[in-house]
């Protein structure tokens, strides 16, 4: 699976031809009480998982944002959920990969229930701390190739809205662009090992593949933040 087209990342700028159109996006930075939450709400759910167990996890709105693509049909506009989280800058996407297939390779065979202390404390090694993640990138997997993944394989460009729980109601849109990645990419490898931590709790519906994955470089950013109107 991969785009139509070229995509480019040169420095800080996203080049591409779309609809015979050569386009240059300048790359921009993902606001730090986003990255903030991220890493908070991450936080949350482990301690949520050690302390009530994986069934009492109900949403994950840090996680899950809307993503919506362009295809062709009289209404063009599709809309998705899709696991869409941070990645790690590139000086530590190998440590953390390693270290997240290690815990699992070290796990197989073991009960989920009584090794889930252990891949918690994996997880948070790497959530705990924002320094650690990617300001300008994001990242997801795809699993069902659906209209979702046909549009993005036309059109690249995308928007995700990520809203949060009360009493903030955190909200952010998130223009941007998505490539493709193929499962020998190493952004992949930390995307699956990240996930398959908890593939087999309540609350990840369980996958016996993951044909591609996605990176997203934001270009765009609208706060949709509510406020009090006065």
């Amino acid at each position: 699976m991969e785009n139509q087209f070229q995509i480019s990342i040169i420095d800080d700028n996203i080049k591409m031809n779309l609809l015979d159109q050569h386009i240059i996006i300048p790359r921009i930075e993902l606001p730090e009480n986003f990255m903030s939450w991220q890493s908070k709400s991450r936080m949350k759910m482990f301690k949520t998982l050690l302390n009530d167990g994986a069934n009492s996890i109900k949403v994950q709105p840090s996680h899950l944002p809307v993503i919506a693509t362009l295809g062709n049909d009289e209404f063009p506009i599709n809309l998705a959920t899709r696991g869409m989280g941070v990645l790690p800058k590139l000086k530590y996407l190998n440590k953390f990969t390693y270290f997240f297939e290690e815990i699992k390779k070290n796990l197989e065979g073991e009960s989920w229930p009584e090794t889930l202390s252990l891949r918690v404390e994996a997880a948070q090694k790497f959530y705990y701390k924002t320094n650690f993640f990617d300001n300008k990138l994001l990242g997801g997997l795809e699993i069902f190739e659906g209209q979702t993944a046909n549009n993005i394989q036309q059109n690249p460009l995308v928007s995700l809205l990520y809203t949060g729980e009360a009493p903030e109601f955190l909200s952010y849109q998130f223009n941007g662009v998505i490539k493709f990645l193929d499962p020998q990419n190493d952004y992949y490898r930390f995307l699956r090992a990240a996930r398959e931590l908890f593939a087999f709790d309540s609350f990840h519906i369980p996958q016996v593949n993951y044909p591609a994955g996605y990176l997203f470089y934001p270009a765009e950013i609208h706060d949709k933040t509510p406020y009090p109107r006065r």
